[in-house]
């Protein structure tokens, strides 16, 4: 047996019978439940000695462990919106807390939409002008502004056209606000022309697809608008006296400007006495507001840009140099005097800080920016008080105010390369300006877009087609 060679396919010599039996009978060696019964047979009087939890017995702290109270407050400090659309595509549990109203309202207010493009202010796509021109890196805005990427084909999600009306060709697009879109109706057998009054007025939420067509002005409000008398019709969105849970409730104001006074024509969504029902407002001595009396000044000439800050709109007039403001709540105007101001001015109203308005404006295109706020003065009236005074980049032809939305005052400069126009972005906290977009086309009087992601955008409106 000693003289015996191993098996050569055995790495080890063979085992004797006898031996395998006598290890086979002997118990395994294992320390920790030997350990585990002398503890227990231990009495615990002494707080020092206690037995290890194992390691699944605590059950790990995470996001999806937390209660949705908290899991809330966390989500709301995310300030970008796409790292929102992230967290929400990790589970089904938090995609359907992002998307509930009550926390898109509270995004909303603790972090506005962020600006994410341009709307052309043509009715279709062109082959050489898209109807939506996104942020471009390195934009902060460009990650959000993505998820819009290819939207305007058929097949999309979003329709900027609103090419889903009935009789979508004889809708032009007059307005663009929080998600919703505004549409007045083209009388049949005419050409669309801006400065018409109309009748017809359609709201529609170019994501979700749905629209409302809007009563039609009744004829008695009608009758307080003689066409011959009508200088300028101006329908646009404003924001609900009253927002509703959900976000759905929104306004619709026609500003007709006549020889001798202005008429607001108001619609109100939702409920209450004076919901879904047109009402007027007519100012007959508007005039005494530009000249101090009932005299007619010798021309007066309102700028085409309007601007929204704290509850009121406002106009530029001129040769006059003042600001018409409309105050949402009380529906009045006002009248406040422009700071050396010259018909050549650009200027872009904005909201400052504790309800306050402020002011840029720039005169003859040059690069000089100025940055002003107004104030009451204690015994009444207001006055700009000038707070800063800075340059914007040379650029050949200046740039052009385009508007104010998203944080952002938007202008247009031109290009030195392939692409005609390079659009910049002001960002209103730092006054960094930041690249934006590069085109082709002069996109003068284009609406501004903010908004968030589709998956962060529930629907606007109440009816669907």
């Amino acid at each position: 047996f000693q003289n015996q060679r191993p098996n050569s396919l055995s790495p080890h010599p063979r085992v004797p019978r006898r031996e395998q039996e006598r290890a086979r009978k002997r118990k395994p060696h294992s320390p920790l439940p030997s350990l585990l019964e002398k503890s227990r047979s231990i009495p615990m009087a002494s707080s020092t000695l206690r037995c290890l939890p194992l390691p699944g017995d605590i059950p790990p702290t995470t996001l999806l462990t937390l209660p949705d109270e908290m899991l809330e407050e966390i989500l709301l400090c995310l300030s970008d919106a796409a790292d929102l659309v992230r967290a929400s595509m990790a589970r089904v549990s938090i995609r359907r807390l992002v998307t509930n109203h009550r926390f898109l309202r509270r995004f909303r207010t603790r972090h506005p939409p962020s600006l994410l493009g341009i709307v052309s202010l043509h009715p279709r796509p062109r082959w050489d002008l898209p109807l939506l021109q996104l942020a471009q890196p390195p934009h902060p805005s460009a990650a959000a502004a993505s998820a819009f990427s290819g939207l305007d084909d058929a097949a999309a999600a979003a329709d900027f056209s609103c090419a889903f009306l009935p009789n979508a060709a004889r809708w032009r697009r007059r307005d663009l606000r929080d998600g919703r879109v505004l549409l007045s109706g083209v009388p049949e057998g005419t050409k669309y022309n801006c400065h018409v009054f109309v009748r017809e007025l359609a709201v529609c939420d170019p994501l979700s697809r749905r629209y409302i067509l809007l009563p039609l002005i009744p004829d008695d409000l009608a009758a307080l608008v003689q066409p011959p008398d009508v200088l300028r019709f101006e329908p646009f969105l404003a924001p609900p006296a009253a927002e509703d849970e959900e976000g759905m409730s929104f306004r619709v104001i026609c500003l007709v400007q006549c020889t001798t006074k202005l008429i607001l024509l108001i619609f109100s969504s939702g409920s209450g006495a004076e919901a879904e029902q047109w009402r007027a407002v007519t100012f007959d001595n508007w005039i005494s507001l530009l000249t101090g009396s009932g005299n007619q000044p010798e021309s007066c000439r309102r700028s085409p840009i309007r601007h929204y800050a704290h509850g009121y709109f406002c106009w530029l007039l001129f040769p006059a140099s003042k600001l018409l403001m409309l105050d949402t709540r009380s529906m009045g105007f006002s009248v406040v005097d422009l700071p050396h101001a010259t018909s050549e001015a650009q200027v872009a109203i904005l909201e400052a800080e504790n309800g306050r308005i402020k002011m840029f404006m720039n005169e003859h295109f040059t690069p000089e920016l100025r940055y002003y706020v107004l104030q009451n003065d204690g015994v009444g009236a207001n006055q700009w008080l000038s707070e800063a005074t800075f340059n914007l980049p040379v650029n050949n032809g200046g740039y052009m105010f385009m508007g104010v939305a998203g944080g952002y005052l938007l202008l247009q400069g031109l290009g030195e390369d392939e692409y005609t126009f390079h659009l910049v972005s002001l960002n209103l906290k730092t006054l960094q300006l930041e690249w934006f977009l590069a085109t082709k086309c002069n996109n003068k009087g284009a609406h501004l877009f903010a908004g968030f992601p589709p998956s962060l955008s529930p629907p606007t409106l109440r009816h669907d087609i």
